[in-house]
């Protein structure tokens, strides 16, 4: 028996020597790995103009953004130790018996579970997997060992803290905060911290929104983390008397897909794989900190606009509303609606749907014009309908009205058909196709023809496009590329991109102001009075396309260019007969939207004037000769509107999905005052216009003529 007894002692000696040495030989054979991609990985955020301000973030299906350690409360980290590891700044980084415990269980078929430390637990989220096997668990006990002798107890802890996952594919405490509370993580208090370091031991389990019976699970977890701090003598018994469940949020989906702001969030990640050349898998978890060129004012302005003045009633559940606004001179982006919900529909209808313009189109034919040296005096009769050509293509004004002679300035504002088609007849269509691409819009643009009849725009550009040619002119011709993203940080700070805007001088100078100058018309006196009062010089024009599937009004003020489209269903459907009114056209929702979009965004803004007119050495009297119109025009309503025969287009508008059913009602127009022009106002021949009523049809002389046969 003794000798027994010595051999198994022996035996039991040698074991204990042969696995101290076989730990030993495996801690000097092993290195701290490098940390795995998916620990280091951190959500990119999209920023406002001001750097600041979040916009929306890129989760890539989970989300982290990493602080650190001071940023955590000492309430919300005693929490953590209470939850999962009360001895942590004691222990060695790993638990004899709880790792024994976990063995054996994997031993007896219970799975890998149980018996870690913080510290090995930080090593699998940090350096492993989350592989179920024993070798994993002692490769985990070797690396905790080495990381708890070579760093600092505090830096473990915070390292932890940023990498463990919380549920609501959040991972960090920073990010689970704004998951579960909507607030940052150093503003929690001790309830909010004892939910949320007890809710990482199973999300699934204490996520009250997740199923059914987690709350209770979630109150007992709570009440088990806040008398542990009081046991570890972390929270004052007293204090402790009367805490319990915090209230919880309800999950939010990501930004980066949701609401208004999904689509400048799609169109920044967009931006940046193709003018920045960065992936995919950078953008979803390289941490960027973007700063875009939208501006909060103005992105509020937007939906304020659309809200108050989107058309509402009979006929209109599946009208769509876009508007974008853009810096002339500059490019850069500072608002954007391209639709209600990105979760609903993914078209962005500010940047990629395409309808017809209408007439939009005539401020580039008046440019091309004046290029040619024609002054916006020059003036022209304007009878209906007038034929055009050897295929004697028959032009209309709306509602069939008859000016006489007027100027171009005032044949703009009232946008009349039959004078601009004869302008454009007389410099040839060609002068206008090159003078909308000189503007910016692509040469591409479907539509973009040399037919006379373009002047009262069969093209189909997308609303960015044409809000930005609209910006060369507010600049004086410059021209400029639109761009989204100003500048771009990696997580520790570096700036890895700043944009630099690319303008080039595409416009004759003088002509852009003159074209300024009539424009300014328009929103004074024309169809652009519905926009109200700006408080400020505005320059601008209605557009509405061919059996009014389209409605438009772009406009600008010396600092900022801004566009409004409207279109029903696919943008092939009339917008006819709703909202209350016969027809929806440029001058009526859309200017009442652009006008308090300005308004809004321009509020506290410089006021600043327009360059005068400069003129050609054509006429030099600003009140024109003119003569009584023939048939004389009535501001009567029309009994019917003449139904045009269509314009043959290159493409079909882009499908589009219809949004929501609006909600709000729609209000009042606007009272607008008369904003003074840049130079004395002509005496026009028409009838003086007057502010279009919502639930009235739309005065004469507006832009809301269909484009003819051509």
């Amino acid at each position: 028996m003794r000798r027994v007894l010595l051999w198994l002692t022996g035996l039991g000696l040698l074991a204990i020597l042969l696995v101290v040495g076989v730990f030993a030989w495996a801690y000097a054979r092993t290195d701290v790995p490098q940390p795995n991609d998916f620990a280091e990985a951190q959500s990119s955020i999209l920023y406002y103009a001001d750097g600041e301000t979040e916009l929306a973030r890129f989760t890539g299906g989970y989300d982290r953004e990493s602080v650190p350690l001071s940023e955590v409360p000492e309430h919300v980290r005693d929490a953590m130790l209470a939850a999962e590891d009360r001895s942590f700044y004691e222990n060695e980084g790993v638990s004899i018996t709880g790792t024994a415990r976990g063995a054996w269980r994997t031993l007896t078929g219970d799975g890998l579970q149980g018996g870690s430390t913080i510290t090995q637990q930080y090593v699998k989220n940090y350096y492993l997997t989350a592989d179920q096997t024993l070798q994993r668990k002692f490769t985990e006990i070797i690396i905790a060992i080495k990381i708890d002798n070579e760093l600092a107890k505090d830096q473990v802890l915070e390292n932890y803290l940023n990498t463990i996952y919380f549920g609501r594919g959040a991972y960090g405490i920073q990010t689970a905060s704004q998951a579960y509370f909507g607030k940052d993580v150093s503003e929690l208090d001790v309830e909010e911290g004892a939910f949320l370091t007890g809710v990482t031991n199973a999300p699934s389990l204490f996520d009250p929104d997740y199923a059914e019976g987690n709350e209770q699970r979630a109150q007992d977890r709570v009440a088990y983390v806040l008398d542990g701090m009081v046991e570890e003598g972390w929270l004052d018994a007293a204090e402790r008397e009367g805490m319990g469940m915090p209230e919880v949020q309800e999950p939010q989906p990501s930004t980066a897909a949701q609401g208004v702001e999904g689509y400048i969030a799609q169109e920044a990640r967009e931006e940046l794989k193709e003018v920045l050349g960065v992936e995919d898998a950078e953008i979803d978890g390289g941490g960027l900190r973007v700063t875009t060129t939208i501006v909060q004012q103005h992105q509020r302005a937007a939906g304020e606009a659309v809200e108050l003045y989107r058309p509402t009633g009979e006929g209109t559940d599946d009208i769509t509303v876009a508007l974008t606004s853009v810096r002339p001179g500059d490019g850069a982006i500072t608002a954007m609606y391209g639709g209600d919900d990105y979760q609903q529909t993914q078209l962005n209808s500010a940047t990629e749907a395409r309808v017809q313009a209408g007439s939009l189109f005539k401020p580039i034919t008046l440019l091309a014009a004046v290029e040619e040296g024609v002054d916006t005096l020059q003036t022209y009769e304007g009878p209906t309908p007038m034929t055009f050509g050897e295929d004697a293509t028959e032009v209309n004004n709306f509602r069939d009205l008859s000016f006489g002679v007027i100027d171009l300035r005032v044949a703009l504002a009232e946008s009349v058909n039959t004078i601009y088609v004869q302008l454009n007849e007389e410099i040839g269509p060609e002068r206008t196709r090159q003078a909308a691409v000189d503007l910016g819009l692509p040469d591409d643009t479907p539509g973009l023809d040399t037919d006379l009849t373009n002047v009262l725009g069969t093209a189909s550009p997308t609303l960015i496009q044409m809000t930005n040619a609209y910006a060369t002119l507010a600049a004086e011709g410059e021209r400029a590329t639109p761009y989204l993203i100003r500048q771009v940080e990696t997580v520790t700070g570096e700036t890895t991109y700043e944009a630099e805007p690319e303008t080039d001088q595409a416009v004759d100078r003088d002509a852009a102001v003159d074209v300024t100058d009539a424009m300014t018309y328009v929103v004074g006196q024309g169809s652009g009075m519905a926009a109200g009062d700006l408080g400020r010089p505005a320059a601008g024009k209605s557009g509405t396309s061919e059996r009014n599937v389209s409605a438009w009004f772009d406009g600008f003020v010396p600092q900022l260019a801004a566009g409004v489209v409207m279109y029903k269903g696919d943008g092939t459907v009339p917008m006819q007969d709703v909202a209350g009114l016969d027809q929806i056209t440029g001058g009526t929702f859309p200017a009442q939207v652009w006008g308090e979009f300005m308004r809004v965004a321009m509020e506290g803004e410089e006021v600043l004037e327009f360059s005068p007119r400069v003129g050609t050495g054509g006429p030099t009297d600003d009140t024109p000769t003119t003569q009584e119109p023939a048939p004389e025009p009535t501001t009567t309503e029309a009994t019917t509107t003449e139904e045009p025969t269509e314009t043959t287009t290159t493409e079909e508008p882009t499908e589009t999905t219809t949004s929501e059913p609006p909600t709000t009602t729609q209000p009042s127009s606007p009272e607008p005052t008369t904003g003074e022009p840049t130079t004395p106002a002509p005496t026009p021949t028409t009838p003086e216009p007057t502010t279009p009523d919502p639930s009235q049809p739309e005065p004469p002389g507006d832009d809301t003529a269909p484009a003819p046969t051509g």
